[in-house]
């Protein structure tokens, strides 16, 4: 095994909520060529690889700097198989002995992470190197659920929040935190033989502001073009 980090993007071609997801032009550039820049500026990942059933796509990925592995299984790329399915698969096509210590399997619908967030995230790795670290936000949200969930007439019962207790969320007694699905980090090894992306300890990694953006909807792109032109206005 290498002393290395690899980052993996899981990129399946026919994406529903914005037709053409992953190569469509946000600002000057092909979504997933801003997830790939701010992976290579973070100057930790040795190998940047793009997974994906879809030839444009890998094209895109290529022609933007990162290596690419075309799918050899169809149902790795169905509406119901998680991402981390053709992550093992694309790392597994490798040798164990050359494979990295590390990976991270990361979203590229998700371009406004930074890459002191990147950077933040692998030297949490380093510091517990049996775990995983994941991206998240702090949680503000009072959450409820049904006491009865099978009765229409059920009444509800808070989950995060005390019921005789309303605090306002700068004195919440506990940070939680919701988890994002831009990017996690684990040891590679583990990752593969458990075939999940948690299996032992997990830390959050906070994004801020703009970094919790995730693109799925048309609403979703339509406010990443927005905030894109005002970093851009802003940088001019």
């Amino acid at each position: 095994m290498n002393k290395e980090c690899w980052a993996i993007i899981p990129a399946r071609g026919g994406s529903k909520g914005v037709k053409g997801k992953n190569i469509k032009l946000l600002g000057n550039r092909p979504l997933i060529a801003h997830t790939i820049e701010a992976l290579k500026l973070s100057n930790f990942f040795s190998k940047i690889i793009v997974t994906s059933d879809d030839e444009k796509i890998l094209d895109v990925s290529k022609n933007n700097g990162a290596e690419i592995f075309l799918r050899s299984d169809e149902d790795e790329s169905n509406d119901f198989t998680m991402p981390d399915v053709p992550t093992i698969s694309c790392l597994k096509s490798f040798p164990k002995k050359i494979r990295p210590e590390f990976s991270f399997m990361i979203q590229c619908t998700s371009p406004f992470i930074e890459v002191t967030t990147y950077k933040k995230a692998f030297q949490k790795l380093c510091e517990h190197p049996n775990s995983t670290v994941f991206a998240a936000h702090i949680a503000h949200f009072f959450l409820w659920e049904k006491k009865y969930p099978n009765n229409e007439d059920s009444d509800w019962l808070p989950i995060n929040h005390p019921f005789h207790e309303r605090l306002g969320r700068q004195y919440i007694k506990h940070i939680q935190v919701n988890e994002t699905g831009a990017f996690y980090g684990f040891p590679t090894e583990e990752f593969i033989n458990s075939q999940h992306r948690f299996f032992s300890k997990a830390f959050p990694i906070i994004l801020e502001n703009d970094e919790i953006v995730d693109i799925n909807s048309e609403s979703d792109w339509n406010q990443a073009e927005h905030l894109f032109k005002l970093k851009n206005s802003n940088e001019n």
